[in-house]
């Protein structure tokens, strides 16, 4: 009898494997054919956008938001399913049998058998009150997540357009060096070329498009004020408190998780026999009477007598001593690093205002000779050129700002 089964089951097996190669070459099919239509980033098109059109892009597009929201999205449904575990269930189930010499007669109720049955359990008790808790906060941390995901985003896109500004003022200024050789010029135009294939590579991930060579108006893009965030350096933003807090809040559900371990189980069930059943012909009907109905309600407490629950909760005891110290540690840190950044951003702009008068001073002095002329325009493209690094170094600061109080508009 195993011999006509294998044989049976065999053009089964063999019209799957055909149908999958089949679907894998039209799927490989179609992924050469994008690949051979896909462009090289130097040969799309380009694209002026404001910065407002850019952030609403990237609000849309960006994978590492999407991450983000379907992580909110399945705390959510974790918090709907502390209700819906209550919910009875419902399930069918039928079943045909029949003689193999009679498999020609007509079918009869006496071949087929179906049930439908119900199911009803409610979670531990003690357990819900919690599980309710911990669902509400794994929400709001992916909440708070996406919101500090969003200022990250942000941070880097400024430091994209503000970086390629200063990228495109260096090279125009790179133009006027007197002292440049033409091997210079080459190396400076392969510099260039990587440069372009890199902001192209770094705003099309940001933005989740490659379809073309994003630019973003210069002029449409914010400009940190740093007399707008100064009021603001001297206490935490309610963001950065927020994680801290959350980081506190989880090591003290984890010690709290242990301790509940402690008390007894309650388990609820409703127990009954099948809702309908038919089977064969002989019966069939509803049975889900008050007589066949029983409540379950089963209570049960085990004593720690190995201090295994004990050591578990002294464990995530010390630890919630741990975090609360790297908290704390971690405010003066940030303190320190806030005022680090004030102290060198003050420092910047008194360094900046140097040189700007410097520069001038310079331009204006008069020259008697040509030596003295070239010395004096090569010294002035060496002084606009550090300006230019220079500012380069700040819009990381900026960034920095950004990401710690958001973007003040």
């Amino acid at each position: 009898m195993r011999v006509p089964v294998t044989i049976s089951l065999l053009p089964i097996v063999l019209l799957s494997a055909c149908s999958l190669e089949q679907r894998l070459d039209t799927v490989s099919e179609n992924l050469h054919k994008q690949y051979a239509d896909a462009k090289e980033w130097d040969q799309l098109p380009l694209r002026i956008i404001s910065w407002e059109q850019a952030v609403a892009m990237m609000m849309r597009c960006n994978t590492e938001l999407a991450d983000a929201q379907s992580a909110i999205e399945e705390a959510e449904r974790d918090s709907l399913s502390i209700y819906t575990d209550m919910i009875p269930g419902v399930s069918y189930y039928g079943y045909f049998t029949k003689n193999i010499k009679s498999l020609s007669d007509d079918i009869s109720a006496n071949d087929l058998s179906s049930n439908v049955n119900i199911t009803f359990a409610i979670p531990t008790l003690t357990q819900v009150p919690y599980r309710v808790y911990a669902a509400k906060a794994k929400t709001f941390a992916a909440i708070k997540a996406r919101e500090g995901k969003e200022r990250e985003l942000v941070a880097k896109l400024y430091t994209l357009v503000h970086t390629r500004r200063l990228q495109l003022e260096a090279r125009a200024l790179e133009s006027t060096n007197p002292n440049a050789t033409e091997q210079d010029k080459l190396l400076s135009k392969k510099n260039h070329l990587a440069e372009d294939a890199a902001h192209w590579q770094q705003m099309s991930e940001l933005l989740g498009d490659y379809s073309a060579r994003w630019q973003i108006l210069p002029s449409s893009a914010p400009k940190v004020q740093w007399s707008d965030y100064e009021p603001r350096l001297n206490r935490l933003d309610d963001l950065v408190v927020c994680a801290y807090a959350l980081r506190l809040e989880q090591a003290r559900l984890a010690q709290y998780q242990i301790a509940l371990q402690y008390l007894p189980t309650i388990n609820t069930s409703l127990y009954s026999p099948s809702l309908f059943s038919s089977s064969g012909g002989t019966y069939e009907g509803t049975f889900l009477s008050g007589e066949d109905t029983r409540i379950n309600l089963n209570l049960s407490y085990s004593l720690d007598t190995n201090l295994s629950v004990w050591n578990n909760y002294q464990r995530n005891k010390d630890q919630f001593e741990k975090v609360k110290r790297q908290v704390q540690t971690g405010l003066v840190e940030h303190k320190n690093k806030i005022a680090t950044l004030k102290t060198s951003v003050r420092e910047y702009h008194n360094w900046r205002s140097y040189m700007q008068k410097r520069i001038a001073y310079l331009q204006k002095m008069p020259v008697s000779s040509a030596e003295e002329l070239i010395s004096r325009d090569s010294t002035i493209y060496e002084m606009q050129l550090e300006l230019i690094k220079q500012a380069q170094s700040a819009v990381e600061s900026e960034a920095a700002i950004i990401l710690e109080y958001g973007l003040m508009k």
